[in-house]
């Protein structure tokens, strides 16, 4: 999959602030240390010290050199041998100077070598697709959605019309919502929720996404008007490969939050690219939450009852009930 020189800037430039923060980690480790027991640091200068004796040997003169070389070695070994049981008299780790990189793989690079050639790493890979993601979701502020800040309060406990009481619907959803966010995985059931606006529908999927973050998963949210409009929009300006990088992170991404279905301006390519989205992620085994405004019947006459079919069929719906909660705020 191709990036945009954008995004493999950016990740690359994340790589290296990695691994740089790593290096000075270890660097600050050791010198504290050091301070604690000097004797570590006589070691560590005496052994720097012997492996550059060594080495310039072995350029002078790597035949009549071997007996000094062998001698160097030995004395190596012997303060490598006093550095662990120091180390093993404190409890401090054999590892202790060696950086800890978040890619142990690649040591925070980027790329490793396999069979004489550079391959770039699965952990690249990754940032470019986070990043990508967090392009389409620049403008969602996550702290103000959380199932904390949640209130069931604004739903009634009277019937409705239709004999429902939206308290007891309500407080089932957000039940739900809330294992489903404890339970999730990339490979957990799609949602479809479905109600009138200002009934929670997007409070309480960036609630999930919320969850599924901080368990270390991939998210996008975005709103269908604005991410048909950027596909359109790339689509038709020729800007193919930002178009092949939206859709890569939409397809890939852990757990795609579709909201708004149905409020785009609806077009041939918009439709067709619903479906795209949606089918990918199916055949992917990758959940997708669709929150839409419309009802089954509305949904079918803007789309197909094929789509909607597969739609109801691969989702698990959620309706909701009540009245409007920012006019009652």
């Amino acid at each position: 999959m191709a990036y945009s020189q954008e995004i493999f800037l950016e990740a690359t430039n994340r790589i290296a602030q990695r691994r740089q923060n790593a290096l000075r980690a270890a660097e600050y480790s050791r010198e504290q240390l050091f301070r604690e027991i000097p004797r570590l640091r006589e070691i560590d200068f005496e052994l720097q010290s012997i492996g550059a004796t060594i080495a310039k040997a072995i350029v002078k003169a790597p035949a009549d050199g071997q007996e000094s070389i062998q001698s160097l070695s030995e004395r190596s070994i012997r303060l490598q041998e006093e550095q662990d049981r120091i180390l093993e008299e404190h409890h401090i780790r054999k590892d202790v100077f060696e950086p800890r990189f978040i890619c142990e793989k690649c040591g925070d690079t980027g790329y490793i070598e396999h069979d004489n050639r550079t391959d770039m790493c699965d952990c690249l890979q990754k940032l470019m697709s986070d990043i990508s993601g967090e392009m389409l979701s620049d403008n969602l502020t996550l702290e103000d959605y959380t199932f904390e800040n949640f209130s069931l309060d604004y739903y009634s406990k009277s019937p409705d019309s239709d004999g429902k009481i939206p308290f007891n619907r309500m407080s089932n959803i957000y039940r739900y919502c809330v294992d489903y966010a404890d339970g999730f995985t990339p490979h957990s059931r799609s949602l479809l929720l479905i109600g009138a606006t200002g009934l929670g529908k997007t409070h309480l999927s960036l609630s999930i996404a919320n969850v599924v973050i901080r368990n270390g998963m991939s998210v996008i949210y975005t709103t269908a008007p604005d991410i048909l409009f950027k596909l359109e929009k790339e689509h038709f300006s020729y800007q193919y490969s930002e178009q092949e990088d939206t859709y890569h992170s939409l397809i890939k991404c852990d757990l795609l939050i579709l909201d708004d279905l149905g409020t785009e301006f609806s077009t041939d390519f918009t439709r067709s690219c619903v479906y795209n989205i949606f089918n990918s992620r199916l055949l992917a085994g990758k959940p997708v939450i669709i929150s839409t405004n419309m009802t089954i019947d509305e949904l079918i006459g803007a789309y197909s009852q094929r789509f909607v079919s597969r739609l109801i069929g691969s989702c698990d719906r959620l309706d909701f009930i009540g009245d409007d909660v920012r006019q009652i705020k």
